[in-house]
């Protein structure tokens, strides 16, 4: 009985560590939005390329989100319909991640 215990705690420890590393290459939420908005002009990692940089990112979410959906400068508004506010945020967060690297 004791094998067996031992044996199922074994297997339930390397299922949580695949899980775990598989939680860990799983892209961040506003990856995705990202890449299919805002790459184009701000680049892979946010620094500019067509666009200024956006990295080290330090607007607000609400900020964030007038400056998509108003535009700016050579930015032009992007609508609800392209991107969600709910993106907007998630694309925030992710800026700020690139920003700690």
């Amino acid at each position: 009985m004791r094998r067996f215990l031992a044996s199922i705690a074994v297997f339930l420890s390397a299922a949580y560590a695949a899980v775990m590393v598989a939680r860990a290459q799983d892209p961040p939420p506003g990856k995705a939005p990202y890449d299919r908005v805002c790459k184009v002009c701000h680049g892979t990692d946010g620094k500019g390329d067509a666009a200024p940089a956006l990295v080290p990112f330090e607007l607000e979410d609400e900020d964030l989100l007038i400056r998509v959906r108003e535009g700016g400068g050579e930015m032009p508004p992007i609508s609800a319909n392209r991107v969600s506010d709910e993106q907007v945020k998630q694309i925030a967060a992710y800026l700020r991640g690139l920003s700690r690297h």
